[in-house]
Order: structure tokens, then C-alpha cells, then sequence
């Protein structure tokens, strides 16, 4: 074989190497995962196989999960989630002090019914003043599904029965079984973050988990 052939032999093989290697690193699907079980419901987005995961308590009505969503959730998912580095799950946790809160959290697991789960989540944050201490949020909240072009009458149905009142309930549990007493709370992998807390506090655990 001449130096020429074996230059370009040596070629195709490392760009064979390269282009094997990107598309192992891209092969994740961000929101995979999210679906209602016969034990629950899973709300998760991001590479199933992802080294971290964040898992989130939040309460729909709570101000300061508002804060959080507002100012950090969206670099996370941008930085984290969208490259295949992080798993995201949300975890239900109303508290009593935010009767507006179970409510909120049954539209959004009758939108996951349509697998509409984070496109609700993200509404009903955006949305949060207009129907937070409302006598009228029931109304807000069908017309949010209606606005993410739901079956409404199936959305309704769901909402008006709490039907899944179940699966609420469930994280709410599970929240308290792992001590966990205010929103928002993450565990990221085994770390624990309570509130609100600047976006570095949350990057800097990521980064040096994913770096180890």
C-alpha cells in the first residue's frame, strides 16, 4: 500500500471514529419518559442514561418555586437536559398553605394524559398569578388546556373527577417519607438543594458531578 492510500485509508477511518463518536454522544431523547403508570405517574425529560439526575419537589403555587422556574430552570434545561447530560424528574408537593396547589398539580397530571405534562408545567408557573388565591382557577386552568390545544372535554372530565388525586398523592408521600418539608426541593443525585438558590449553586453541583 503507497503512503497515499494509506493516508487515506487512515482518513476514513478516524473520520469514521469521529462521526461514531458524535452521534453516541447525541443518541438521547429529551422527553422520553414522562407517562401514567398503573402505580403512579412519571414526569420526567431527558437522556434515560443521563449520569445525574435532578429530581425536583415543587408546589405549582409556591412563590418561590415560581423564582426558581423563572431564573434557573430553563438554563438547566437548555445546558443539561438538551445536551443529554441530566435526567429531570418532577415530584408533586403541595403544601397545605396553597389551596390552589392540588388543583394545579391534578391539570397538570390530566395533561400528561395527553402527554402534555411539560408544556402545562411550564404555563401554569407562567401563568401562576392569574390564578393563584382565585375562586375562578378551575376556569384558568381549562382554558390553559384549551391553549395547548387539548381534548378538552377529556382534560374537563379528568380535572372536575381528580382523578388523579392518586398520583399526587403519591409523590406528596414519598416527598415526606424523604423528609422533605418545603418547596423547592432537588436532590441532584445524592446532594440535597432547598429554595430558590442562585443558578451557580445548582450548575457548580451539576458540573462537578458530571466532572468526577
Amino acid at each position: 500500500m503507497s503512503n497515499n492510500q494509506l493516508f487515506k485509508f487512515l482518513s476514513v477511518f478516524l473520520l469514521g471514529m469521529i462521526l461514531g463518536y458524535l452521534i453516541r454522544g447525541f443518541n438521547f431523547s429529551p422527553q422520553a419518559v414522562s407517562q401514567i403508570t398503573e402505580n403512579g405517574s412519571v414526569k420526567a425529560i431527558g437522556n434515560e442514561n443521563a449520569p445525574v439526575t435532578i429530581t425536583e419537589y415543587s408546589d405549582f403555587q409556591c412563590p418561590l418555586c415560581k423564582k426558581y422556574f423563572d431564573d434557573t430552570y430553563s438554563q438547566i434545561i437548555r445546558d443539561y437536559v438538551q445536551t443529554g447530560k441530566v435526567k429531570y424528574v418532577f415530584k408533586h408537593f403541595p403544601l397545605n398553605i396553597h389551596p390552589q396547589a392540588i388543583p394545579a398539580a391534578l391539570s397538570a397530571e390530566c395533561a400528561l394524559e395527553q402527554n402534555k405534562f411539560w408544556e402545562m408545567h411550564n404555563l401554569l408557573f407562567q401563568t401562576q398569578n392569574d390564578w393563584s388565591g382565585k375562586s375562578d382557577h378551575l376556569d384558568t386552568f381549562k382554558r390553559l388546556a384549551a391553549q395547548l390545544n387539548l381534548n378538552t372535554e377529556q382534560f374537563n372530565q379528568c380535572l372536575d373527577s381528580k382523578k388523579h388525586q392518586g398520583n399526587v398523592d403519591k409523590d406528596y408521600q414519598e416527598g415526606l417519607s424523604g423528609s422533605i418539608r418545603g418547596t423547592p426541593t432537588f436532590y441532584i443525585n445524592d446532594q440535597i438543594l432547598v429554595g430558590a438558590q442562585e443558578t451557580s449553586k445548582f450548575t457548580d453541583a451539576l458540573d462537578s458531578l458530571l466532572n468526577k
